[in-house]
């Protein structure tokens, strides 16, 4: 499952006040962060997705999950999602929110990022 391990990262809430719905058209793909809500403990964010590619749909939750010092970026375990490299974009764009307020990327299985 594509995922990245960053520290130092930025409070989720305030990654969740600045995330604005977003909409990316390659050609016939089309990829989009439509919304985010944010746990009441402000532990969790979860980052509403989706991904059009040759023609097959895919909605699925991108997890933000703060623990301790670390904090984890990746796809929802209970939805299956293909690994296609619009959903691996998706996961690696909100992982560099993270980083480009001040996070350091630990470790990750996406090479774009």
């Amino acid at each position: 499952m594509p995922h990245a391990v960053i520290t130092g990262a930025p409070p989720l809430e305030q990654i969740w006040k600045g995330l604005k719905p977003q909409q990316e058209v390659l050609g016939s793909d089309v990829r989009n962060l439509q919304g985010a809500y944010l746990r009441a403990d402000g532990t969790q964010l979860l980052v509403l997705a989706l991904v059009i590619e040759l023609g097959v749909t895919q909605r699925f939750m991108i997890v933000v999950e703060q623990k301790k010092t670390r904090t984890v970026v990746r796809c929802q375990l209970h939805t299956p999602v293909e690994k296609t490299a619009g959903v691996k974009a998706l996961v690696e764009r909100v992982a560099r929110m993270l980083i480009d307020g001040g996070g350091s990327l630990e470790k990750t299985n996406l090479p774009d990022l």
